[in-house]
């Protein structure tokens, strides 16, 4: 009896380890998918960069006749890559507004002109979190 046990632990153990590291690798290829895509390169955190993007131009949104209208005020904030290309790309709303007030932050971003960051003297994408305030005056 005590040999059957001690052989159902070993083996629980051993499975558990293997699951472990099957979610593990699962776990790191899905981030490198999300933040990397099928076919793209790769997107570094700020800190992995030696120099980080430079806004050369931020483009203000507009707020919308139905926000003031209801008297909508508050902050919208994305995610998004800066592009090696200067295109700002992946936008994903990570908090919104009400009455096209998050539309027109998205609207905004794209159309930000920046020069990328580098790293090792090489142009590469970068996440940046922007916030765009809503406030009436």
């Amino acid at each position: 009896m005590n040999l059957s046990r001690f052989t159902a632990f070993i083996f629980t153990s051993i499975l558990f380890l293997l699951l472990v590291c099957l979610s593990v690798s699962f776990a790191q290829s899905n981030r490198d998918s999300q933040t990397n895509g099928p076919n793209s390169e790769y997107v570094y955190p700020g800190k992995e960069t030696d120099q980080k993007a430079i806004v050369i131009k931020r483009v203000e949104p507009h707020y919308t006749k139905k926000a003031r209208k209801h008297r909508v005020e508050g902050t919208v904030i994305l995610r998004c890559v800066f592009s090696s290309s200067a295109k700002v790309t992946n936008i994903t709303v990570a908090s919104g507004l009400p009455d096209g007030l998050t539309e027109e932050a998205i609207e905004a971003a794209r159309r930000i002109k920046f020069k990328p960051a580098m790293r090792n003297g090489k142009p590469v994408s970068m996440w940046m979190q922007l916030e765009y305030n809503f406030n009436l005056r």
